[in-house]
């Protein structure tokens, strides 16, 4: 059996492996433990007059040992157990332990000396503290919550999104390839996919409800498919298997191209301060807009301020300055979208659906590959693309944190609505 290995230094007291410096000895925990234990037996007699008096006459001393040593030197440790209490605790002093250095009264919730005395300053726990149950539980009144939803169908989405993929390859087909791989043609795919509209004005919205919600749902989920559809070894798969990977990725991959875009702007002094762009041709100020939220729940605003309202620093104003700084070309942005929402399709449905992806990806980061090699001559990416990646982790982070959210939300029966397929509007 090998040796162990002492992180720190064998136990000045036993020699088994230490834990750190207790009592201003390098020790275990278990001596540490014992002369805790030992030394605190007669708490009324000096440090100095215990160890004399444990030395000369151990029948006069309060401490439980069991048998009269008459070694006065015996091994602390051996055969696996610890032998002599009488040598192992004159030990523990002649290393230097001092009993003037337990620390009592630690914990703050346990300790009964202080806890008066805490009362008297502090005064009582708060209702949330005290159950264990975030306020933003406790602030909402039960009585509010619906069991019954109204349902909003979203299947003409898919429809729609079905009728793209048909489309879309039929024209890939007769549409001449002059590219060097996909992800230069997906790149090509989503400049024309912005061409097609109107060079207008950017207009600012001041309010969000129902119909601007829904509106912006159905816009950019019917991006989303437009751009996988330039995908051609996506176009490649069952209708099956895109539409599952549009419905799990679209919501993330709507974050990161409106980021972008947020980016692009502000980079080009169109958009300053905390202006985001939300949606075609439209844009908001994230301290100065209101939210209409009637038709959706029955709670007050700041009631449900946790399951709406973003943390605005976290959840984009690092995103669009890491983007601004790091200013992507149009193929890396097409490669973190691609990362970002094949990852998360992947990983929510597993089997076919992670198969898939996993092609699609390991074909574009050869892609990628190529691109850096032989367009920007840059061999040595990997810094690069570690940064990019970083924008998407973010964007997988706030994810999570919003789903984990969400189900809170339906836990609670918060919302008066349902979706005809919810699992739309799941974050990864």
């Amino acid at each position: 059996m090998p040796a162990p290995l002492y992180l720190t230094g064998p136990c000045e007291i036993c020699d088994q492996p230490a834990h750190g410096r207790h009592f201003g000895v390098l020790s275990c925990r278990a001596c540490a433990a014992f002369f805790r234990r030992m030394a605190t037996k007669n708490d009324k007699t000096s440090q100095k007059n215990r160890k004399r008096s444990l030395l000369e006459n151990e029948k006069s001393t309060n401490m439980n040992i069991e048998a009269r040593c008459f070694i006065g030197n015996c091994v602390i440790y051996k055969n696996g157990k610890f032998n002599c209490k009488r040598c192992r605790l004159k030990k523990c002093y002649d290393m230097g332990m001092d009993a003037n250095k337990f620390q009592t009264n630690r914990d703050p919730l346990s300790s009964t000396n202080t806890f008066f005395e805490r009362l008297l300053f502090t005064g009582p726990q708060s209702m949330s503290n005290f159950l264990g149950r975030p306020e933003f539980i406790l602030c909402c009144e039960p009585d509010k919550a619906s069991h019954i939803k109204t349902v909003i169908d979203v299947s003409h989405l898919l429809e729609k999104a079905k009728r793209i993929f048909k489309e879309e390859d039929s024209f890939s087909k007769v549409m001449p390839y002059n590219f060097e791989n996909s992800l230069e043609k997906l790149s090509y795919s989503m400049d024309l996919m912005r061409s097609k509209n109107p060079k207008i004005p950017l207009e600012k919205l001041r309010v969000i409800g129902k119909t601007e919600a829904l509106f912006f749902w159905e816009q950019e989920f019917l991006g989303a498919a437009y751009w996988f559809a330039g995908i051609p070894e996506f176009m490649e798969l069952d209708l099956s298997i895109k539409i599952e990977i549009v419905k799990a990725a679209w919501i993330l991959w709507i974050r990161l191209e409106k980021l972008a875009e947020t980016a692009y702007y502000h980079k080009k002094q169109e958009l300053d301060g905390d202006l985001i762009i939300c949606g075609q041709h439209t844009c908001m100020d994230m301290k100065d807009f209101d939210i209409d939220i009637k038709w959706c729940t029955n709670y007050t605003m700041e009631q449900m301020r946790f399951y709406i309202m973003p943390e605005t620093d976290k959840d984009w104003k690092e995103c669009v300055c890491e983007l601004i700084n790091l200013n992507p070309t149009n193929v890396e942005l097409n490669f973190m979208l691609l990362q970002l929402s094949l990852h998360a399709a992947g990983k929510r449905h597993q089997g076919k659906v992670l198969e898939a992806t996993e092609r699609l990806l390991q074909i574009q980061a050869d892609h990628l590959h190529k691109y850096y090699i032989e367009t920007l001559k840059m061999p040595h990416y990997a810094k690069r693309l570690t940064e990019l990646l970083k924008v998407n982790k973010s964007i997988e982070l706030d994810g999570r944190r919003r789903k984990e959210r969400v189900q809170i939300a339906q836990l609670f029966d918060v919302f008066i609505i349902d979706f005809s397929h919810p699992e739309m509007f799941e974050f990864t």
